[in-house]
């Protein structure tokens, strides 16, 4: 490959790189819960450490309008069962529990 042609494609590989955004919102599905329990859809809930919130993600997404679609989406193919929330900015703790800035549930 001529240097030419490599600097092309590595100055193209990186603006395609710069233009992509991070997912800033994770889906979180849990078939076999109807409801969760949650009183504010914007604090961490207080029964998230008896979850298991790793092996529920169910994607990420770029908006939370896109997370909560997502989330009907499979509540709909589930039959209405299941329950879901989308977490903002999620990471693993030092004691590997996810946690996120922000939480929103699925409402009643």
């Amino acid at each position: 490959m001529k240097p030419a042609t490599l600097w092309v494609a590595l100055i193209s590989l990186l603006l395609l790189a710069a233009c992509s955004k991070q997912p800033q919102w994770t889906l979180f599905y849990y078939p076999d819960i109807q409801q969760l329990d949650i009183d504010k859809p914007d604090t961490q809930p207080q029964a998230a450490e008896k979850m298991d919130r790793y092996h529920a993600i169910a994607g990420y997404y770029q908006t939370l309008q896109q997370c909560q679609d997502k989330g009907r989406g499979m509540q709909h193919l589930n039959e209405g069962k299941g329950s879901f929330e989308c977490g903002h900015n999620c990471r693993l703790d030092d004691r590997d529990m996810v946690i996120c800035d922000q939480w929103h549930n699925n409402g009643p």
